[in-house]
Formats: structure tokens, sequence, C-alpha cells
């Protein structure tokens, strides 16, 4: 997963790269690039919520059911 993450951002900062060179002579401008670039963000914190759901979601659960007790403790439930 970690592989994942570094080259979606080794292609980001590319991309950032080839933004900052652009001319306004080129056919691809800076708003084209910035478009990909959210983009790929994008698709890169789907597919790593998708694919750590398995791990995320039960943590998050636990957290919960942990929790709970002691926020109806709080509030006097």
């Amino acid at each position: 997963m970690i592989r994942l993450l570094v080259v979606f951002a080794i292609i980001v900062i590319i991309l950032f790269i080839l933004r900052s060179r652009s001319n306004s002579q080129t056919k691809f401008s800076k708003n084209f690039y910035k478009k990909i670039i959210l983009l790929i963000i994008i698709i890169a914190v789907l597919l790593f919520i998708a694919t750590s759901g398995k791990f995320l979601i039960p943590q998050l659960l636990k957290i919960i059911k942990v929790g709970l007790p002691f926020i109806t403790k709080f509030i006097g439930i």
C-alpha cells in the first residue's frame, strides 16, 4: 500500500513539474494539468480508503464500542 502511495506521489510531482513548464503555446494549458492532478489525488484517496477498508472500518467500530460507555456516563443516561 505504501508503494502505491509513493507511485501516486511521484506522478503528482511529475505533473506539477510539467504544469510549471507549460507555456500558453502548448496544447495543454496549466488548467488542464491542475484538473489531472486533482483527479489523481482523488483517485488515490478513494483507492486507499477502499483497499484499507478491511482494516479501517473494524478499528473504528472497536473505538466506538470502547468509547460508548464513557460517553453515556458523561451524558448521564
